[in-house]
């Protein structure tokens, strides 16, 4: 921002630079916005995109629970280092560097906080793989043999098994080293393939390979087409590997299966909207999407829920919707507005049931907006204007939701109802009359 806009900035209150932002949408806005809320001593929820401080800590968010840790190369002195974090200090974070330059980190936080951490994992090589099981057993891992220098990376992030699987990473000091080749035993369960590896040979509780992938692959998603601007992906998931925070409460399947039902309802209901043609939503795309059970490389979507996310050319709206674990109803939506201009900070909303808001094209405009029910059974999508609408509902949306569209005289008429059916063992999953095929070890689309 320039002096000249900082002063002109300034002039205004937060309210009212708040009031130009919503209007024009403009990072400049934005950003004087938030700084007015600063000088005039509001608390904001805010995320600042900012180097690191001294503490290694940035992109702090106070009153949404949100924090991510960026540890780096200068992230903090030598040796242990730990302190509370929070307006309330309720989050507690401890690092120690290693010798080749690696930062690692443990925190303590209450249950209602979603921790990011991202910390240099030091002058090192690494690589990933994955072992399927050939029967199911319980979760000791294989036993893992490496050439001398490498060595297995510790932590669930990096390495563990489960029912259906074992992931490792392996690791060497120093930079740009070859694969290694690794022997893996497994008498418990059986080897039956091995994924992100070449050279690979396969015995009946043994394999030998070569692990060429960056990290684990571990990913359960499956992209579906594109249609226009409109994309669908879906996340599955397996009872017995729930792992992160997800270990520490029930198998969530009524989210689960809410999240799949309003998912696809979303989908149609997007599509007579006319969002599944080319250049209908400007300068972007829509997103829907659930949500990771099983803690892949440390990514904790936690707790429950899925998203609808306007993916624009300057930035993204990103609504997270939480769902009761007894009933699949909405309970909240978290809504990031993350713009990418450098320097810009990410604002975080709560909605609850009852509450609408707008979400924006790339270019400012209103496209459409979203409505939380009032009773949490499902959302209301509505183009501005009157020029449509739809609802994605279910009393139960864990075991069905019902499309309806608002017709011109503004009835609402009954257009299907939706209860998917997933079974990531075979690799097909069921909507009514269509069958999406996968994959299982995988996830990848087969047509």
């Amino acid at each position: 921002m320039t002096a000249a806009i900082c002063i002109a900035a300034a002039a205004f209150s937060a309210t009212e630079l708040q009031s130009r932002f919503l209007e024009t949408r403009l990072p400049l806005d934005k950003q004087a916005w938030y700084e007015a809320c600063e000088r005039e001593g509001i608390d904001v929820t805010k995320r600042a995109r900012s180097v690191p401080d001294e503490r290694g800590v940035c992109k702090f968010n106070r009153d949404s629970r949100l924090v991510q840790i960026v540890l780096g190369k200068n992230a903090a002195p030598s040796g242990d280092w730990s302190e509370n974090l929070g307006a309330d200090g309720t989050l507690h974070v401890a690092w120690t560097r290693k010798e080749n330059g690696a930062v690692c980190c443990s925190y303590s936080a209450p249950t209602n906080w979603s921790v990011f951490v991202n910390a240099y994992k030091g002058r090192v090589t690494r690589y990933g793989s994955k072992i399927m099981k050939t029967r199911r057993g319980d979760d000791r891992p294989p036993m893992y043999s490496l050439p001398s220098g490498w060595r297995v990376v510790e932590g669930e992030e990096y390495t563990g098994a489960n029912v259906r699987e074992a992931y490792a990473t392996f690791e060497k000091d120093g930079e740009g080293e070859s694969p290694p080749r690794v022997e893996a035993v497994w008498p418990d369960a059986g080897i039956r393939a091995v994924y992100g590896a070449t050279g690979i040979v396969v015995n009946a509780e043994s394999a030998v390979f070569f692990p060429v992938a960056k990290q684990p692959p571990v990913g359960m998603y499956t992209p579906l087409s594109d249609e226009g601007c409109l994309a669908l992906g879906v996340t599955h998931h397996v009872e017995g590997m729930q792992a992160g925070p997800y270990r520490s409460v029930p198998y969530p399947e009524k989210e689960i299966n809410a999240g799949f039902n309003l998912l696809f309802a979303l989908r149609d209901g997007f599509r007579m909207l006319g969002f599944d043609k080319v250049g209908s939503l400007k300068g972007g795309k829509i997103l829907l999407s659930g949500f990771d059970s099983h803690y892949p490389n440390g990514h904790a979507d936690f707790p429950a829920h899925f998203h609808i996310i306007n993916d624009c050319r300057d930035g993204s709206q990103v609504s997270h919707f939480y769902m009761d674990p007894t009933t699949g109803r909405l309970t909240q939506d978290h809504f990031q507005d993350m713009n990418k201009p450098a320097g810009c900070w990410d604002r975080v909303y709560v909605h609850f049931p009852g509450d609408k808001w707008e979400m924006y094209d790339g270019y400012a405009n209103v496209a459409y907006s979203i409505k939380m029910l009032d009773d949490g059974t499902g959302l209301e999508v509505s183009l501005p204007n009157g020029q449509g609408a739809f609802r994605a509902a279910g009393s139960m949306p864990c075991e069905c939701v019902s499309l309806q569209i608002r017709d011109s005289d503004g009835t609402w008429r009954h257009v299907g109802e939706y209860r998917v059916e997933d079974d990531p063992s075979t690799g097909v999953m069921t909507v009514g009359d269509e069958t999406i095929r996968y994959d299982p070890d995988t996830s990848r689309r087969i047509r």
